[in-house]
């Protein structure tokens, strides 16, 4: 009894430090911004249509374009932001800020369908917003900023009720609304933790910025959103804002069926014990078990949306098609992460760069000339196709090819130390 007690106690006391903490705001944060694209529905698919693309043109541009500056800031650690950093960081920190507007523009011109204005603002916004979360997430904020994306997720849901209240159907008045909630979590951001990066004006940079070492590490991430996001702006520009309504409600709500490889994935980096080779399968499994449970939600969703929504019918049937895509990330993001885990960074980018090119080439023509059904399928193959070639790299990673020909007790360590 008095160790049930004791049990009973830790799990009390973890829960305590779970609710209100970092991942609950995580996930809070997540569920809002679903709310907010569920009600996004409401409108005409066409008026949806360019919503969606103007706002995807600008997170595209700010991940593009923000070099990401989270990773990169937390790799460096809270000595080299509060000592070492100083005017020359804080001019290349902000210059991803005209840098993402400018992609953003690009990226909206090339869907054919997105407000240019709306999207380089969006993105100008969410990118000034990423400075002093960084800078926040640095020096010990990690709840506090989630705190606040989390709140400031609740509160686009909240206004577009009120425009559904108010019966306004036009992509304008919402992109405002969306704007304004970037814009105003960018200033609320600055406000509660920009401090840091405004005593950077009073010094000189006391050393080298490693912008290569920046790019480096933002190399990845690019791959990454091209392949996918890159076939909505296809989508827009071949097919128009009404298929890109409904292709979009499809692909973020499967989604939300691969959000708990995330954190699979996060123990699978952490796992440095013996014996973490022999604990992946099982992890894989229940990625894949936990992105089909989901995926059976997500899909009686869209069937719901579908009958009640008129004009986004077709996103279940997308929904069905893109189900694998959601196991397919899932299985990639637990490979990817074991592959770090094991010192393979350059191979998951080389991997991420190649399925992005093959991406950026693809997605057009696809778009172009087999609509949404052509993308969903391709979508899923390519993600197959990362997968795919993480499990080999990582399968040869298990059985290296020695240089030479080693004794056969060397031969047997090396095997039992790889297994």
């Amino acid at each position: 009894m008095n160790g049930l007690a004791a049990a009973g106690s830790r799990y009390a006391r973890a829960l305590s430090r779970l609710v209100g903490g970092a991942t609950a705001m995580y996930v809070l944060a997540l569920g809002m911004s679903g709310c907010a694209v569920l009600l996004t529905v409401a409108l005409p698919p066409r008026e949806r249509g360019l919503l969606v693309a103007t706002t995807t043109s600008a997170t595209v541009a700010v991940a593009v374009g923000g070099m990401s500056l989270e990773t990169f800031l937390l790799a460096r650690g809270r000595g080299w932001l509060v000592e070492a950093a100083g005017r020359r960081s804080l001019a290349v920190y902000a210059a991803t800020v005209p840098l993402a507007a400018a992609l953003a523009w690009g990226f909206a011109k090339y869907s054919g369908q997105a407000s240019l204005a709306g999207a380089a603002i969006g993105a100008a916004c969410l990118a000034a917003g990423t400075i002093p979360g960084a800078a926040g997430l640095v020096t010990g904020g990690l709840q506090g900023v989630y705190r606040y994306r989390a709140a400031f997720a609740t509160l686009a849901p909240l206004l577009y009720l009120v425009l559904i209240a108010l019966s306004v159907r036009r992509a304008g008045t919402w992109l405002l609304v969306w704007l304004g909630c970037q814009a105003t979590m960018a200033v609320a951001m600055w406000l509660r933790y920009g401090g840091p990066l405004a005593r950077m004006l009073g010094r000189a940079s006391s050393g080298p910025e490693q912008v290569v070492r920046m790019g480096v590490t933002h190399a990845g991430a690019v791959a990454q959103i091209f392949t996918f996001r890159f076939d909505q702006l296809a989508l827009s520009r071949y097919q128009g804002p009404d298929a890109l309504a409904v292709y979009s409600l499809a692909i973020n709500a499967v989604e939300f069926a691969q959000a708990g490889a995330v954190v699979q994935a996060q123990r699978a980096l952490g796992d440095h014990e013996e014996g973490a080779a022999s604990r992946l399968p099982g992890m894989l499994r229940r990625a894949v078990q936990v992105a089909l449970g989901m995926g059976v939600l997500v899909l009686a969703g869209l069937a719901a949306i579908g009958a009640v929504a008129q004009g986004y019918h077709g996103a279940l049937l997308l929904g069905a098609l893109l189900l694998p895509r959601s196991v397919a990330v899932a299985v990639d993001k637990m490979l990817s992460a074991r592959l770090v885990n094991l010192g393979r960074e350059r191979a998951t980018a080389l991997i991420g760069t190649g399925t992005a090119v093959l991406a950026v080439l693809a997605y057009p023509v696809v778009a172009a000339g087999y609509g949404t059904v052509g993308l969903a399928v391709v979508s899923v193959l390519l993600f197959v196709l990362q997968g795919t070639a993480s499990a080999v790299v990582l399968r040869g990673r298990r059985h290296p090819r020695p240089a030479a020909p080693p004794a056969p007790a060397t031969v047997e360590s090396g095997a039992a130390g790889n297994g």
